[in-house]
């Protein structure tokens, strides 16, 4: 059974820009780094799902559990004008059960990936589009294991692959691991394990996707610490 954590970051009273309490100021929620709503809950066994957008009360307060994952939240004032954005959001939980978010590839929602072969080169144009690109020296990473986790959506029942490469060196077109999923819906999936390149050097790690056929989605593309 799940368990909701009551969220690290919060408006446990907001305030207009007078210093009046932000009265039906509303609460939208999403998966951090993409306009993708995100469930949150009003009780820990998380069974009472919010309102998306969370509609605060008279004097701007409002409650609010989170599952193990990362959001963004965008505080608005009942006209609709933003009042503040904080992304990522990681809840308790996520913490709790060891996992890191080290770093965000993002992705574009609405780029369609229609290539039934990773894109091929070293360059960045070859990667999925909206991500960003990863520049890191193994040997300074933490000891542990490190996976990709995202959200992916095939159209009419399709996989979508998405993988992680090395842009430097070695074999850019060969992901040093994958996840997949076939979900018409959008799935929250995760890689296996990582094996970056041997320490000493920066390298450059990128994300190419590519489809068994018509068209799918990846977005909200994370590198995290799992163990």
């Amino acid at each position: 059974m799940s368990t909701g954590t009551l969220a690290p970051y919060t408006f446990p009273q907001a305030f207009d820009s007078n210093g009046n309490p932000l009265s039906a100021g509303l609460l939208y929620t999403y998966l951090s780094g993409t306009s993708t709503p995100a469930m949150t809950w009003t009780d820990a066994a998380l069974s009472v799902p919010n309102t998306n957008p969370i509609v605060l009360d008279a004097a701007g307060r409002y409650l609010i559990y989170l599952a193990a994952q990362n959001y963004k939240f965008v505080l608005k004032d009942f006209s609709g004008v933003t009042i503040d954005t904080t992304d990522p959001v990681g809840s308790v939980g996520l913490q709790q059960s060891g996992v890191f978010d080290i770093f965000t590839f993002f992705g574009d929602p609405t780029s369609p990936i229609t290539s039934t072969t990773y894109p091929s080169g070293s360059t960045f144009d070859t990667c999925h589009a909206g991500t960003a690109i990863y520049q890191v020296d193994s040997a300074t990473l933490p000891a542990g294991t490190y996976k990709l986790s995202g959200m992916l959506l095939g159209t009419g029942g399709i996989t979508v692959t998405v993988g992680i490469v090395n842009l430097t060196d070695g074999a850019p077109d060969t992901p040093l691991t994958t996840m997949s999923s076939n979900s018409t819906t959008g799935a929250a999936v995760q890689s296996g394990a990582i094996t970056f390149a041997t320490g000493g050097v920066s390298k450059s790690y990128g994300i190419k996707a590519q489809v068994s056929g018509g068209q799918g989605f990846a977005w909200g593309i994370q590198l995290v610490k799992v163990a």
